[in-house]
C-alpha cells in the first residue's frame, strides 16, 4: 500500500493478535531486532520459534522470550543462566518456571532476581529457606513477608538483627500465634502496630491492643478483618477520628455500624463509609445529600449508586461531583447527555471518554471546540464510526493517533491514517486489528523482503517532502480508500505545516 514503510508494516504484523504462527516464524528471522522482539512477545509464537529466539544476540528479545506464556519449563531453565540479569529476573517471574530453577535463582548474584523469588507465593520451601538466610537485609525482609515461608523460619526472622525484617515477620500471617502474644506488650510501638494488623492475630491479642494508649495501634485493630463485632462497636465510637476512619474502612464492619458511622460528625469518617463495600442503597441516598461535596463526590464515583442517585448528582452545584458522575459507567444516558453540555470543560471531557455515553452525544462532542474533548472521543472504545472518521482528518496529531488506535475506526479512515505524515499515527493504524490484514501483509512483504534483507543494515529514513505527502494521499483517493473531502483536508493540513 502506498505510504506504508515496509519496516513499519512488518513490525505491525509482528504485533497484531491475529497474526498466525507461520508468519511469526518468518518474522523471527527478520534483520530488524524490533520485529524479532515483538515476535518473542507474541502469544501465538510457538515454543519451537521461542527456542531460536532465546539465543538471539539482542537482550531485549531474550527478555520477551522469558516473558512469553508459551515458553516451556525447559527453555526457562536455559534462560535462568542468561548473562543478562533482566532475562533471569523475568524467568524468576514466569509461572511455568520449575521449582528447582527457582531454587537455583534464589542464590543468583543479582539481588533483584532473588527478590522476585522471595516474593513468589509458590516458591519452593528450599528456596524460601535460602532467602530467609540471605546476606541482604531487604531480601530477608521479602522472605519474611512470604505467607508460605515455614512457621519456624518466620519465627526465626521475628528475632532478626534488622528491625525491618523483624517487623515484616510479625506481619506475616504464618507466624505462630504464640509469637504474637509475646509481643503484645512490647515497648516498641511499631512492633505492637505490626501485631495489631496481623490477620492471624488471636482474639485475646486484638482485645488487648484495642485498648492501647496509642491511637494508631487502636486504628490498626479497627482495620483488622479479624476484629470481632464487639471490638468494632467500641472502636466505632473512639474519641479519635483516625480510629473511627479505620473502623469505617473495615470490610467486616456490620451493617448497623455502617449506618452509625454514616452519620458521624467528622467528614473523613463519612467519606470512608461512602467508599466502603456493601453499603445499602438507603445509606448511599443519604450520603448523596451530605453537606460535604467530598462525600457526595465519593457517592458519585460508585457504580452501585443507582440511576436515580446518579441522576440527582448530575445536577450538583459542585463541578467535582458532576465530574465523577460524568465518568461513572453506571450513569444513565439522559444524565450523560445533560452533562455533555456542562459549562465545565473537564466534565465534558469525562463524558466524551465514558463508554456508556450515547452515540449521538459522542458524535456531537467530536465537533466540540475543546481539543481535550475531541481526544477523549477519539480514544473512546464505544465511539461511533462516523465520529472517528471525522476525527481521522483532524489537524490535531494526538486526535489522529487516538483515532488510528481505535478498533471502531473504519478501514477507509485507517487507510488514510496509515499514510499519515506522523509516524506514531501510522504505527497505530497499522497495529489496529481493524486494519485490512491482506493490505498489511502485502505492504510488509514478509517472506521475501525479510529474508532478502537479513544481513542488511536498515537505511536511514528519508524525509518526505510536502509534495510527496500529497502524492500519497492522491494515490489513496484514486484507489477509493479515501473521499475527495478527506483528500482536501489532508492536503490543507500538509500545506499549513510548511
Amino acid at each position: 500500500m502506498t505510504g506504508i514503510g515496509k519496516d513499519e508494516a512488518r513490525r505491525a504484523l509482528a504485533e497484531r493478535a491475529e497474526t498466525g504462527s507461520d508468519v511469526l516464524e518468518e518474522l523471527a528471522r527478520d534483520y530488524d531486532a524490533e520485529v524479532r522482539r515483538r515476535v518473542a512477545a507474541h502469544s501465538n509464537t510457538p515454543a519451537s520459534c521461542l527456542e531460536s529466539l532465546a539465543a538471539d544476540p539482542e537482550p531485549n528479545v531474550r527478555v520477551k522470550v522469558a516473558c512469553n506464556g508459551n515458553a516451556t519449563p525447559a527453555l526457562l531453565s536455559k534462560l535462568a543462566t542468561d548473562p543478562v540479569e533482566q532475562v533471569r529476573e523475568r524467568v524468576a517471574h514466569h509461572p511455568a518456571t520449575a521449582a528447582d530453577v527457582l531454587t537455583l535463582l534464589a542464590e543468583d548474584a543479582d539481588e533483584g532476581v532473588r527478590r522476585v523469588v522471595a516474593s513468589r507465593a509458590d516458591a519452593p520451601e528450599e528456596a524460601l529457606r535460602l532467602l530467609a538466610c540471605d546476606s541482604e537485609d531487604w531480601i530477608r525482609g521479602f522472605a519474611a513477608m512470604n505467607p508460605h515461608l515455614p512457621a519456624d523460619a518466620v519465627e526465626a526472622l521475628a528475632t532478626d538483627q534488622d528491625e525491618d525484617v523483624r517487623r515484616a515477620a510479625l506481619r506475616n500471617p504464618a507466624i505462630p500465634p504464640a509469637m504474637l502474644e509475646q509481643h503484645v506488650a512490647d515497648e516498641n510501638e511499631n512492633t505492637r502496630w505490626d501485631v495489631a494488623g496481623n490477620p492471624s492475630a488471636p482474639a485475646a491479642v486484638l482485645e488487648t491492643l484495642a485498648h492501647d494508649e496509642v491511637e494508631q495501634i487502636r486504628g490498626h485493630v479497627a482495620a483488622n478483618p479479624r476484629a470481632s463485632s464487639r471490638l468494632l462497636a467500641g472502636l466505632a465510637v473512639d474519641e479519635k477520628t483516625s480510629v473511627r476512619c479505620s473502623a469505617a474502612s473495615n470490610p467486616a464492619l456490620p451493617a448497623e455500624l455502617l449506618e452509625t458511622l454514616a452519620n458521624d460528625a467528622d467528614m473523613d469518617v463519612r467519606k470512608r463509609i461512602a467508599q466502603a463495600h456493601d453499603v445499602s442503597s438507603g445509606v448511599l441516598e443519604s450520603l448523596a445529600r451530605d453537606a460535604s461535596a467530598v462525600v457526595r463526590a465519593c457517592v458519585a464515583a460508585r457504580k452501585d449508586a443507582g440511576a436515580d442517585t446518579l441522576g440527582e448528582l448530575s445536577g450538583d452545584a459542585e463541578k467535582n461531583v458532576r465530574r465523577h458522575v460524568a465518568e461513572n459507567p453506571a450513569t444513565p444516558p439522559n444524565a450523560l447527555a445533560r452533562l455533555a453540555e456542562d459549562d465545565d470543560v473537564h466534565t465534558r471531557v469525562r463524558v466524551a471518554a465514558n463508554e456508556a455515553t450515547p452515540a449521538d452525544v459522542l458524535e456531537a462532542l467530536a465537533r466540540d471546540e475543546g481539543k481535550g474533548i475531541r481526544r477523549a472521543v477519539a480514544g473512546n472504545a464505544s465511539a461511533p464510526t462516523a465520529a472517528l472518521d471525522l476525527l481521522a482528518t483532524s489537524e490535531d496529531v494526538r486526535v489522529r493517533q487516538l483515532a488510528a488506535g481505535n478498533a471502531r475506526t473504519s478501514e477507509r479512515a485507517l487507510a488514510l491514517l496509515a499514510a499519515d505524515s506522523d509516524g506514531a499515527t501510522r504505527r497505530a493504524a497499522l497495529a489496529n486489528e481493524s486494519f485490512d490484514r491482506a493490505r498489511l501483509a502485502d505492504a510488509a512483504l514478509v517472506a521475501a523482503d525479510a529474508r532478502a534483507t537479513q544481513a542488511a543494515q536498515p537505511a536511514a529514513p528519508s524525509v518526505a517532502s510536502p509534495a510527496d505527502e500529497i502524492k500519497k494521499f492522491h494515490s489513496l483517493l484514486e484507489a477509493g480508500a479515501i473521499t475527495e473531502a478527506e483528500f482536501e483536508n489532508a492536503k490543507a493540513r500538509i500545506l499549513a505545516a510548511m
